[in-house]
């Protein structure tokens, strides 16, 4: 039996043609219509298969997303890729991370020697937001910024897009991991919001508690809210009144509860992540010492 592979130039949407009195017409009209776009691709007797038919190619990732077929939304290595022309007209960073898709592509299954050094590569990428603390550190002890800028609270905002409260959070958390790591734990808190909980602990207290966590918890199962109910735990006070507007309040309350949640609870944890707005003179705690 005849087949013929299909592969739409518009769309790449495959289709397999079978039969002698189907290739026939095809041949006659010299082209197919896809039945996805509707464009029609002209003949090639390349395509054309005898007795064994060929194995239809699989549409993976954003090809399967734009024609709405659920394949578990994973990308295909197509569209991982990057082509020299993806690196025309960008900016020098967005380069760098851009350069980060081809050097993974080293990475072969038969490169058995080398499986620990990428594991480690692959591992210590996990820790790339560390990276950046370290970075953004030295930017700020050494007014790296005033080059270009008045105010580190201006050069987070308009180079880093981030508020400028956060970054200093990520300086600090960097810190702590730089701790953990010089103490010789294997396991680390895996973002910023899990250090957050232990900046305020430093040398043998921070080494004390970080350790009860780790002996008591499988690392996979160490989230944020496990060490924040562990390290955040505050004494209960008496209750204060708070003066809002009734409707205000009831939209509040209604939404919460809709929600499964406690408007109280809502605010307490509010107050508690509450960050400064202050200039950054009252907060900067780097000064030209």
């Amino acid at each position: 039996m005849l087949y013929y592979l299909f592969t739409c130039h518009s769309c790449h949407s495959h289709t397999t043609i079978k039969g002698h009195k189907n290739i026939n017409q095809l041949i006659e009209t010299g082209f197919h219509q896809c039945s996805q776009c509707g464009m029609k691709n002209p003949y090639d007797e390349m395509d054309l298969y005898d007795d064994e038919q060929p194995e239809t190619p699989k549409i993976t990732g954003s090809k399967a997303h734009a024609w709405g077929i659920d394949n578990d939304a994973m990308p295909s290595k197509e569209d991982m890729e990057v082509y020299q022309e993806d690196l025309e007209g960008i900016e020098d960073w967005q380069q760098f991370v851009l350069e980060e898709f081809e050097t993974s592509e080293d990475l072969t299954q038969d490169d058995k020697y080398g499986f620990d050094d990428a594991v480690a590569q692959l591992k210590s990428h996990q820790f790339v937001w560390v990276k950046f603390g370290v970075w953004a550190f030295q930017f700020k002890l050494k007014r790296f910024y005033k080059y270009h800028y008045k105010t580190w609270r201006e050069f987070c905002e308009k180079v880093l897009h981030q508020s400028y409260w956060y970054v200093d959070k990520i300086i600090k958390a960097v810190r702590v991991i730089r701790d953990l790591i010089c103490a010789g734990f294997k396991v680390l808190p895996q973002n910023e919001y899990q250090c957050r909980f232990l900046t305020k602990f430093w040398g043998e207290e921070l080494i004390e508690n970080w350790g009860m966590i780790v002996d008591a918890v499988e690392p996979h199962l160490i989230t944020s809210d496990l060490i924040k109910s562990r390290f955040c735990s505050r004494e209960k006070r008496d209750e204060k009144w708070l003066k809002v507007d009734g409707k205000a309040w009831e939209e509040f309350e209604y939404k919460a509860r809709s929600k499964g949640l406690d408007p109280k609870e809502i605010i307490e944890n509010i107050m508690e992540n509450w960050e400064a707005t202050e200039d950054e003179e009252t907060t900067d705690e780097l000064d030209d010492d």
